[in-house]
């Protein structure tokens, strides 16, 4: 079975469990001695493999956990006859089962870098050589961080593009490796090196009860950040010692309900870390193949945005196209014409409204304050535009607070125009961070105080963009820092839909931009006054002085049916702007693609 695999199948997948504990346990020797035993007692190792197979285990782990030189004090050259030996194991104890894959576990090399030590070399050594042994599905095993390894897992990858690799954390109880790095901080290096990884976990450090949390917290930001298979192997309780020799007193019928638990939320993969043993993984597995909890329903946290964020989130997630519209704030503190045009828009089915903060530098009514009062109102949803350029770090994160207060779970980012030169006098701007560090602040928030259900960060593009790759790189910036989806300015010129696909390439959700034209007038201004807009000579010519309103609006609407049409394949979603808040313009031009069958 591959690792991208997992979340294709209708029960959780069990792991074996612990090697060295129970290799103790049953041989009364040193758990420091089972990867010796590979050479010395290999019939025992053997035998191992075989009770967690029999118990139901479909990923077996190599006992190469500590084969290095540091951690067992030998040679390199023993270190590569004990991975050879072990896999060699492994295969014999496997033989040949079609859905059992061996993963070769690699744990941490611990080197003094005082002495300028490091373990790149030897961890180089040890995947080449399961790599000639057959191995393709490696394991990175109980790692504090990502340092040095992910120079491991690149070089893994482009030594075969077929291979795979998972690595799993250890967290103590608290929330933190042993090097004093916080989840937040496991989940945004996990996020940085994303293409590289097939699957993540978190193992040891923790019994079940504690680790459900963190697992719960791992869980929510790789189906929303990540989209990659979780792991979650704890251990069997807390040790105790008992007449010289460690202890682990959980009950296999505990540890498998307490575990099973996890299986309830989606998560894909199941097992145990020390102190378990081959009857609390058929415990567990009694459980999952006796319980039919996972029938195809949305993971756990698409199902709870469903549940509190309306259509939009939810379509985003299950990958549906979704219209969205702007609607401009008004200079003053009456927003009736917004609510009115809100209410129209519902009625068009259109998913989410968007309000924009403070554009050109100018002063509206707060965005996120419109927002929640137009959600309140007419229980549409709304995304808040907040712009990095009029507030610090602390008021930008105090507007967030406020819009998940309000029970706002979407907001699009944005660095903010910059201020008129005639203002600077006066007005100062202050741009504290840019938009890409706040959707990793929005992370990070969503890993620790919204964890149960977090805010969906926007970003933008600017199709319009001369510097294209610049403008790639950017998008490249915010997928990696959380962005899960994007808006892009208005689209007048069909040709530059190419940077839209260059960014879907890469994973992005974009909605393209269209916005209504509505006299000869307001086309001149667009295309001369406003930064990033130009408009084709043949769409302005459609236009003269002398129409009257509703003529010129229905050249606008069919100007703007005519580019959604050309749009559509190249988008995941329309994001029109409602020209002077004329929301039966964007009315009728969603009337027109209905008609066309374009919705």
């Amino acid at each position: 079975m591959k690792l991208k695999d997992l979340s294709l199948t209708k029960n959780a997948v069990l792991t074996d469990g612990a090697m060295g504990t129970y290799f103790s346990l049953i041989t009364d020797q040193p758990a420091s001695l089972c990867e010796l035993a590979v050479l010395s007692n290999p019939e025992i190792i053997t035998q191992i493999h075989n009770e967690y197979i029999n118990s139901g285990a479909k990923f077996i782990r190599t006992n190469t956990f500590s084969a290095n030189t540091k951690a067992l004090g030998i040679s390199l050259e023993v270190v590569v006859k004990i991975i050879e030996n072990a896999y060699k194991i492994a295969e014999k104890a496997v033989n040949g089962i079609d859905d059992i894959t061996i993963l070769c576990n690699i744990g941490p090399i611990y080197i003094d870098e005082d002495k300028n030590e490091t373990p790149l070399d030897e961890y180089k050594t040890i995947v080449n050589t399961f790599y000639k042994c057959g191995g393709r599905t490696f394991l990175f095993e109980t790692i504090s961080s990502l340092r040095y390894i992910d120079n491991i897992i690149e070089y893994i990858k482009n030594l075969d593009t077929d291979n795979e690799v998972m690595v799993s954390f250890t967290l103590s109880p608290d929330g933190q490796t042993r090097e004093g790095i916080s989840l937040n901080d496991i989940l945004n290096q996990i996020n940085k090196n994303k293409n590289f990884i097939d699957a993540i976990g978190l193992n040891c450090g923790c019994g079940p009860t504690h680790i459900i949390k963190l697992a719960e917290t791992m869980y929510r930001y790789s189906k929303q950040y990540l989209q990659k298979p979780v792991c979650i192997m704890p251990n069997a309780g807390y040790p105790s010692i008992e007449n010289t020799r460690t202890i682990f007193s959980m009950t296999p019928s505990y540890f498998a309900n307490k575990l099973h638990k996890l299986t309830d939320i989606g998560i894909e993969m199941v097992g145990g870390c020390c102190g378990t043993t081959p009857e609390h993984i058929s415990a567990l597995n009694d459980l999952i193949n006796n319980t039919q909890y996972k029938t195809k329903k949305l993971p756990y946290y698409q199902e709870n945005l469903q549940k509190q964020q309306g259509e939009f989130t939810s379509r985003i997630a299950k990958n549906q196209f979704v219209i969205a519209v702007e609607l401009d704030p008004p200079y003053s503190s009456n927003i009736t014409k917004l609510i009115d045009a809100a209410k129209l828009l519902k009625e068009k089915n259109v998913d989410i409204i968007t309000i924009s903060d403070s554009p050109l530098a100018r002063v509206k009514l707060d965005s996120v304050i419109c927002s929640a009062k137009i959600k309140r109102e007419t229980g549409i949803d709304v995304l808040p535009h907040i712009c990095c350029r009029d507030k610090n770090l602390n008021a930008l994160k105090s507007s967030i607070l406020g819009a998940y207060c309000e029970n706002i779970r979407a907001i699009l980012f944005v660095t903010g125009d910059h201020i008129s030169e005639s203002d600077r006098g006066i007005i100062k701007p202050v741009f504290n961070v840019s938009s890409t560090k706040l959707i990793e602040i929005l992370s990070q928030m969503n890993s620790d105080i919204f964890a149960d259900n977090p805010i969906l960060a926007g970003g933008a593009i600017n199709p319009n963009a001369v510097n294209k790759s610049a403008e790639l790189i950017r998008v490249k910036k915010k997928i990696d820092a959380g962005a899960g989806f994007f808006l892009t300015q208005p689209i007048f010129d069909i040709n530059n839909l190419s940077i839209i696909d260059e960014a879907r390439k890469m994973g992005a959700k974009v909605l393209v931009g269209i916005m209504p034209l509505v006299s000869l007038r307001n086309a001149s201004y667009m295309n001369n006054e406003v930064p990033g807009i130009t408009i084709p000579d043949k769409y302005i010519s459609m236009f003269s002085a002398d129409m009257d309103r509703d003529t010129a609006e229905n050249v606008g609407v069919n100007i703007a049916v005519e580019l959604a049409e050309k749009i559509k394949p190249h988008t995941d979603g329309f994001y029109f702007t409602a020209p002077f808040n004329r929301a039966n313009m964007v009315c009728k031009i969603i009337d027109k693609l209905k008609d066309k069958n374009i919705l």
